[in-house]
């Protein structure tokens, strides 16, 4: 879908969530297949609700960097797979213990824990086994850094960290660090697919990133403010909106000395801060 002046946020959510989820269709196993109970549980944990924000994202940056959408695509689903494996173990009895998520029963309510732990091991499982779809040496170094984001020093190390700190009182320093690990490390590399299929320069690499940063940050952010949980504990709501202002604007100005569209981006940055969950 072409970026206009006319450009509208709700219109490209759903082009850009529509065209993943038509990739994802393709990619995931049919219920029919055995197990079905197994591959059923995996689409409806896939299929249920949510802006895909990270894998469009990817698909955002690359075009602003001028880069293939197709191969984009491909590191966009493996991006969703994962992050969705991580919402069902986070739903678990043994961590997080909910019981609803997006207004549906979670995985294990519907399933059975037993089945809610292997779905989401599924699921990641088959992120990287189409990320191996992708084959050039660039794609292989990709396939290192979404391992990287989504292991014990990205997603996997700030939910232990979470875990630990549980009923503490902690630093804002911890909990940054905890916040930029658990939901940050994913939302960057989200971007940096973007990039590094798009060929970008080592410097837009490094600019991207940032973006990514900034933007992970303030989104973990607006999620505390919605909860009343994490930085409220360390600061007013106004402060911490301020704080995430802050930071949406600092991801903005990263990306401003592109020569591509960065309305798109832009526009992604600004509903981070809007956003009713």
């Amino acid at each position: 879908m072409p970026i206009t002046e006319k450009f509208n946020l709700e219109t490209y959510l759903q082009d850009k969530s529509a065209s993943i989820d038509r990739a994802l269709h393709l990619l995931l196993p049919k219920e029919t297949e055995t197990p079905q109970k197994l591959h059923e549980a995996m689409r409806y944990m896939v299929f249920s609700g949510g802006k895909r924000i990270r894998p469009v994202l990817t698909l955002a940056i690359t075009e602003m960097c001028g880069g293939s959408l197709e191969q984009a695509k491909i590191a966009a689903c493996a991006i969703e797979l994962i992050h969705t494996y991580s919402l069902i173990h986070d739903d678990l009895p043994s961590l997080d213990n909910d019981s609803m998520r997006r207004g549906r029963a979670t995985c294990h309510i519907r399933y059975g824990e037993a089945t809610a732990i292997l779905t989401g091991d599924a699921l990641l499982t088959l992120a990287f086994e189409i990320l191996g779809k992708l084959k050039s040496p660039k794609h292989l170094r990709l396939i290192g850094e979404i391992a990287k984001a989504a292991g014990t020093i990205g997603m996997i190390g700030g939910q232990v960290l979470d875990i630990e700190a549980k009923d503490k009182k902690i630093t804002l320093e911890a909990l940054n660090e905890i916040n930029l690990k658990k939901t940050g490390e994913l939302i960057k590399v989200s971007c940096l697919a973007g990039a590094v299929l798009s060929d970008a320069r080592q410097e837009e690499e490094e600019r991207i990133l940032r973006f990514g940063q900034y933007l992970g940050f303030a989104f973990q952010i607006v999620d505390d403010i919605m909860d009343s949980d994490g930085y409220l504990h360390h600061m007013s709501g106004k402060e911490a909106r301020q704080k995430a202002q802050e930071l949406i604007s600092q991801a903005k100005r990263e990306i401003s000395g592109f020569s591509g569209s960065k309305t798109a981006l832009e526009s992604l940055a600004d509903y981070v801060i809007e956003r009713k969950k």
